[in-house]
């Protein structure tokens, strides 16, 4: 009896010893026969691949881990990634269910995985990092900065355009990374950023998505006096001939006006002066009230303490405004950026030297 015959015959035996109850179990019943006799690790693929869009979705995670697993020991590394992604992107490496398995499978599937879970570059949220308090500010701020939360460390590379913007190492746990505000607020649009991670020869390549809305409102207008305007013309005559003439036009901002109060006569470098005319006594504190005095600068100090300890940390936000001013040729102008960020698509490429 050839492999193909036994790995039947041991399908019909387990069908009629473990009677099914629907479709739901079909799979799981027949996958678990391909493991309890060892089938080709193509064969158990080519029968679940096939079948994973019509699962249930609760059935789903199960499946891609179970495929990852099937892949990595065929040493299709290219499908075993595919798949191992897909099980930690899509499902967040949640609700796989690998009981109906024989013991020997279900232990090989754990350490399997247990092995992905302490290196999967995982990224488990992403971020803008905003003050606690947003005000009007006079320029846009230099840099944006991200906060990036990883399952596991990893290396990275951001990209936009083909170029590489930054690379390093992401640590496990809250990451920053910072980006150059004036491409992203020049004008309202889309910036796709390419975030490349990558785990010993495994590359996760997502996209960063930042949608800005721009909004402007004009608060002051220049004025028709902001300017004087000065014509000059020179001509050169020689009796009542005119020889040469040029004319210069200069526009020259008005010197700035000040009304001060009327001066009394009396100078006073150290402050006003006693009304009295004479200069105040020294002022000094009684050795006596001395203990009272240093309790009330200990409670001072210990009210301005609180305070700044009151003051909340900096937010974690998906969506951020930033307020500034601009002067313009129309006049004193106030922009208004609203800034939306997402995590979007991934790919699983395996690494090689001639990787993008």
């Amino acid at each position: 009896m050839n492999k193909k015959l036994a790995v039947k015959a041991a399908l019909l035996c387990f069908l009629f010893v473990f009677p099914l109850s629907g479709q739901a179990e079909d799979w799981r019943s027949e996958l678990a026969s391909l493991f309890l006799v060892r089938a080709d690790w193509s064969e158990i693929t080519s029968f679940l691949e096939p079948r994973f869009n019509s699962l249930e979705e609760t059935d789903k995670p199960t499946a891609a881990l179970i495929l990852a697993f099937a892949y990595n020991q065929a040493a299709n590394r290219p499908q075993a990634y595919l798949w191992i992604a897909r099980f930690f992107e899509d499902f967040r490496a949640e609700g796989a269910f690998i009981d109906f398995l024989d013991r020997t499978s279900q232990n090989e599937l754990w350490a399997f995985l247990r092995q992905w879970q302490a290196r999967y570059p995982l990224v488990l949220d992403l971020a803008f990092i905003t003050p606690a308090e947003s005000a009007l500010s006079l320029s846009p701020p230099d840099r944006f900065i991200l906060a990036i939360q990883m399952a596991n460390s990893a290396f990275f590379k951001l990209m936009a355009e083909g170029e590489t913007l930054k690379a390093g190492l992401l640590q496990r746990g809250l990451n920053t990374l910072s980006l150059e505000s004036s491409p992203l607020i020049r004008e309202s649009g889309a910036h796709a950023f390419l975030l490349d991670l990558k785990a010993d020869d495994l590359i996760v390549r997502r996209e960063i998505n930042i949608e800005v809305n721009l909004s402007s409102e004009i608060l002051l207008a220049p004025t028709s006096s902001s300017e004087i305007t000065r014509r000059y013309r020179l001509s050169l005559f020689l009796g009542n001939k005119l020889l040469a003439q040029s004319q210069k036009t200069i526009k020259m901002t008005p010197p700035v006006q000040f009304t001060l109060p009327p001066a009394d006569g009396r100078y006073s470098p150290y402050g006003p002066v006693h009304p009295s005319g004479q200069d105040p006594n020294p002022v000094g504190v009684s050795i006596l009230s001395l203990p009272a005095v240093i309790a009330q600068l200990i409670k001072d100090y210990k009210a301005k303490r609180e305070e700044k300890e009151r003051i909340p940390p900096p937010e974690i936000k998906k969506e951020i405004q930033v307020v500034y001013l601009n002067q313009t040729m129309k006049g004193l102008e106030k922009l208004t950026a609203d800034l939306k960020l997402g995590l979007k698509g991934y790919q699983a490429f395996v690494f090689s030297t001639s990787f993008p």
